[in-house]
Protein backbone atom coordinates (compact mmCIF):
# COMPACT_ATOMS: atom_id res chain seq x y z
CA UNK A 1 0.00 0.00 0.00
CA UNK A 2 2.83 2.51 1.23
CA UNK A 3 6.46 2.08 1.65
CA UNK A 4 8.67 4.43 3.99
CA UNK A 5 9.15 7.09 1.70
CA UNK A 6 5.22 7.77 0.96
CA UNK A 7 4.41 7.91 4.20
CA UNK A 8 7.51 9.74 5.48
CA UNK A 9 6.33 12.43 2.41
CA UNK A 10 2.94 12.44 3.96
CA UNK A 11 3.31 13.06 7.49
CA UNK A 12 6.08 15.48 6.83
CA UNK A 13 2.93 17.27 3.84
CA UNK A 14 0.83 16.71 6.98
CA UNK A 15 2.93 18.70 9.61
CA UNK A 16 3.85 21.68 7.11
CA UNK A 17 0.16 21.92 6.53
CA UNK A 18 -1.18 22.02 9.98
CA UNK A 19 1.69 24.58 10.77
CA UNK A 20 0.79 26.76 8.30
CA UNK A 21 -2.85 26.12 9.23
CA UNK A 22 -2.25 27.01 12.74
CA UNK A 23 -0.07 30.81 11.59
CA UNK A 24 -2.95 31.67 9.61
CA UNK A 25 -4.97 31.14 12.21
CA UNK A 26 -2.91 33.19 14.47
CA UNK A 27 -2.21 36.01 12.13
CA UNK A 28 -6.30 36.06 11.85
CA UNK A 29 -7.32 36.28 15.18
CA UNK A 30 -4.32 39.11 15.90
CA UNK A 31 -4.87 41.29 12.79
CA UNK A 32 -9.16 41.18 14.44
CA UNK A 33 -7.69 41.40 17.98
CA UNK A 34 -5.66 44.85 16.83
CA UNK A 35 -8.41 46.20 14.87
CA UNK A 36 -10.05 47.44 17.98
CA UNK A 37 -12.50 44.03 18.34
CA UNK A 38 -10.76 42.85 21.37
CA UNK A 39 -12.49 42.93 24.58
CA UNK A 40 -10.43 42.53 27.59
Amino acid sequence: MFDDQDLGFFANFLGIFIFVLVMAYHFVMADVKYEGNYCG
